[in-house]
């Protein structure tokens, strides 16, 4: 399972320099498939039905639901979810979201088989060696997956890999927020920022991660 089901949008995500985090985009596209099949699919399954009736979802999922522009679907979700809340306080009283927790459950297997790939294959850590950037949340995602998957010696080695990627690119965050926070001097006013014009949202999106897209 771990070098077929999960490999394969493993080597794909990671075989992309773009300066995005490779995990990120595995985890949007895991949040996007899991909106797509919650109106989708799921609305012919009577165990997810259960699932969607005493989880509900988030602010932010719901959110994204609607702008699919699937109201029917969307509607019937709704009503017997509501009606699940009318029925039972420990819904009424719990605080879930049935896409986090299906995404979640995906985004351990990932983390399990990254570590795994790492290990393994050689090819996967020169792909991994040539992202410039993984986003801190998932930075500490794999470092705390890593223990469980990996030997001591293994782990130590993985866990320098990560720190050495947050120190290279958390020093060029570093100049590009100093470039942008002069611009606001009047000696230097008019000034072309280049790619230093993003550096506040450059850095929210390195310190939230998938958060950023919502």
């Amino acid at each position: 399972m771990k070098e077929t089901i999960y490999s394969i949008p493993i080597n794909e995500s990671f075989e992309v320099i773009d300066g995005q985090c490779p995990v990120c985009r595995l985890h949007l596209k895991l949040i996007d498939d899991t909106l797509d099949y919650t109106l989708g699919p799921a609305m012919m399954e009577p165990d997810v039905r259960q699932r969607t009736n005493a989880l509900g979802f988030c602010a932010g999922h719901l959110a994204e639901l609607l702008k699919r522009q699937k109201r029917l679907p969307l509607a019937l979700v709704l009503e017997t979810h509501i009606q699940s809340l009318q029925k039972s306080e420990k819904h009424l009283f719990a605080e879930n979201c049935y896409v986090c927790d299906r995404v979640g459950g995906f985004l351990t297997s990932y983390y399990s088989n990254i570590l795994h790939l790492w290990r393994t294959e050689e090819d996967f850590r020169r792909k991994w060696e040539a992202q410039p950037m993984i986003c801190r949340p998932h930075i500490v995602a794999l470092a705390q997956a890593a223990p469980k998957e990996l030997s001591k010696k293994e782990n130590s080695a993985f866990s320098s890999s990560l720190r050495v990627k947050a120190s290279k690119y958390m020093q060029n965050l570093s100049e590009s927020l100093a470039v942008f926070i002069r611009s606001f001097d009047h000696r230097f006013m008019g000034e072309d920022l280049g790619e230093h014009k993003q550096a506040v949202q450059t850095t929210i999106k390195y310190l939230s991660g998938t958060k950023g897209e919502l």
